[in-house]
């Protein structure tokens, strides 16, 4: 027989039990919808986007270790999270933290990371998962700048009808590294575009310190970090590049990056600020026009002599053509020869001056196929770091 308190002990008990049962409830609810707590936003997230299903395997698994070594000494206020997509292995994203990688999402051998929506979905997912104030990005791999056209590679938007201004390249595993598939520089502005804004994107890639690179990237990164000539397969020096990429000041990083870079590598390398971009093409185009105006009432043809070049239409040929010039080079020459006013001239030069804030040079260089360019000096009165095409430059 119940009394009143058995029965006031026994609905308490029912009370309780159901409050825990719901409070249960709850919690896993909680669980399966959000996962962990968010992420408390760091200073700065540094992606580093490696490109390596192709013939710089060995070289971006060296850089890897060079970056684990590296982020021995990286502020912890910085994550430094890597997509690696190496010949052979499975595709992942790992996070490096004090000297150790920890692979945190893999994707399977075929994945294509130069197909445009493959890239923004690896770098949307670690922006939700490594939040912070601020953005760059490092992309290792093959760059062509603006010499690869369409018709010449496989690009990843093939109905493209522009010239390719590609980095790449990705073969998908295939052992005759055929097709090989690139990514346009305006497909790639248009992946970042859909990211936050960038502080800084580097290259370390061949021939990407471009004018016309620089123009599609513009507005969706405050700096540009590139090599304006041919770099060597084994890339940058990231064990002592790394630490640098917490500092505060992004120009003192760029510079400091520079240097580490050029002392390491005999390249022409720069950095430059996007938003004096457009007033840089600007000038530069009323400068050609100039030019073209000029030739054209003398009944003159261009002439290359002694401007500094970077690439050949056929690298391995030396008596190919020149196809990629320093832009500043080709300017300077010209207004020595009378065909570039001293005051267009100069204004270019100021805008030059405002957008290239830093950069580094070396007085020779050996392209992919061991051609030393030699016909050419370079100095500070003709080095501009930054290039353009013989085909823009005679459009």
């Amino acid at each position: 027989m119940f009394n009143k308190f058995s029965i006031f002990n026994f609905q308490f008990s029912i009370i309780i039990i159901a409050l825990s049962a719901i409070m249960i409830a709850c919690s896993s609810d909680d669980s399966d919808d959000s996962g962990d707590d968010p992420a408390v936003p760091a200073q700065r997230t540094v992606i580093a986007f490696f490109d390596g299903n192709n013939n710089l395997s060995s070289e971006l698994r060296e850089d890897i270790v060079e970056m684990e070594n590296g982020s021995k000494s990286l502020s912890s206020t910085t994550n430094l999270i890597i997509f690696a997509n190496i010949r052979g292995d499975s595709a992942y994203v790992a996070e490096v933290v004090n000297g150790k990688k920890k692979k945190v999402r893999m994707w399977p051998k075929n994945f294509i990371s130069t197909n445009p929506d493959n890239m923004l979905s690896v770098m949307q997912w670690i922006v939700e998962k490594y939040p912070a104030y601020e953005y760059g990005i490092i992309f290792g791999g093959h760059g062509t700048g603006s010499m690869v056209n369409i018709d010449e590679k496989n690009d990843t938007i093939p109905t493209t009808l522009h010239p390719a201004y590609a980095y790449g390249w990705d073969y998908n595993n295939n052992s005759t590294q055929t097709p090989r598939w690139w990514i346009t520089s305006q497909t790639l502005a248009t992946v970042i575009s859909h990211l936050p804004h960038m502080k800084f994107i580097f290259f370390d890639c061949c021939l990407m310190q471009d004018i016309n690179v620089a123009c599609q990237l513009r507005k969706y990164t405050d700096y540009l970090i590139a090599p304006v000539c041919e770099t060597p397969a084994k890339g940058a020096p990231y064990e002592s590049i790394v630490p640098i990429l917490s500092t505060s000041d992004p120009e003192e990083m760029c510079d400091k990056l520079l240097t580490i870079y050029r002392n390491n590598s005999s390249i022409c390398i720069s950095a430059l600020r996007s938003y004096a971009v457009d007033n840089l093409q600007l000038t530069a185009t009323r400068a050609l026009g100039e030019i073209h105006a000029n030739l054209e009432a003398n009944s003159d043809v261009i002439s290359y002599d002694n401007v500094i070049y970077y690439y050949r239409d056929n690298p391995s040929d030396p008596t190919s053509p020149p196809a990629l010039y320093d832009l500043k080079s080709f300017l300077y020459e010209q207004n020595k020869k009378g065909n570039l006013c001293d005051a267009t001239y100069q204004a270019f030069l100021d805008a030059l001056g405002q957008c290239v804030f830093s950069s580094r040079m070396a007085t020779q260089w050996v392209q992919n196929s061991n051609i030393r360019f030699t016909d050419f000096s370079v100095t500070d009165d003709n080095y501009g770091a930054l290039s353009i095409t013989r085909k823009a430059i005679e459009e």
